[in-house]
């Protein structure tokens, strides 16, 4: 009797144990299409947050009395430019290209240069900055734009100035302009073609501030 109940147990644990054997593989199957779950998930978030910041290329953060601090998505932005002269103490007289530009928040009109983009704003939450970029040395409005940083204080090339932000309340235009004297930071030209320019602008003075990045469609006149 002692031997058939020690086949018998024998039995009934083999039975037991392979009965066990599924069930541990029907529970990790869940484990398994859970982790793998997780990892497309967390792919398809770095790919969408990478494809933010690739499409990051225009949005500006502006502050001033006027505005307070908000941040803007480019809508438009055009460049065009005029040619700059300089005279020294000894009155020898040198040009550069200065590249006005503007980056706004709605679609500028660009049909006939600063006459139409700077039309006055139509609604309250519509913004322009404006600035210029002095080029090098011995260029004029025919030159081709050139990448670099233009620093606001560089003696007289290769230097941003004229930096404003234009905003609208109670149905007239604001226009606040950064003090040229205390003016601080640069616009860095990270590529430039004839027909774009694209970057990064940080400049600043007193309370008044401009900072992000814009690409700009150069305007040429025919």
């Amino acid at each position: 009797m002692s031997r058939n109940r020690n086949t018998k147990d024998s039995t009934a644990l083999a039975s037991n144990s392979r009965s066990a054997t599924p069930s541990l593989t029907v529970g990790l199957l869940p484990r398994r299409i859970a982790c793998a779950f997780c990892l497309i998930v967390l792919g398809c978030a770095l790919f969408m947050s990478g494809c933010g910041k690739g499409a990051g290329g225009n949005s500006l953060r502006v502050k001033s009395p006027a505005t307070g601090e908000k941040d803007l998505a480019v809508k438009s932005s055009y460049a065009f430019a005029v040619t700059k002269t300089f005279t020294d103490t000894s009155n020898n007289i040198t040009t550069a290209a200065s590249y006005r530009t503007y980056a706004a928040n709605y679609d500028l009109d660009a049909l006939n240069f600063a006459m139409t983009l700077e039309k006055p704003l139509t609604a309250d939450e519509q913004v322009r900055v404006e600035f210029s970029l002095v080029g090098e040395q011995g260029t004029n409005d025919k030159s081709a734009p050139k990448a670099g940083t233009y620093s606001a204080k560089a003696d007289k090339f290769m230097k941003v100035e004229t930096v404003g932000i234009v905003s609208r309340k109670g149905g007239a235009d604001s226009k606040v302009w950064l003090d040229r004297s205390s003016l601080t930071g640069a616009v860095k030209i990270t590529s430039a073609s004839a027909d774009e320019i694209a970057g990064d602008i940080d400049v600043s003075a007193g309370e008044t501030s401009i900072k992000g990045s814009f690409t700009a469609k150069i305007l040429r006149r025919k």
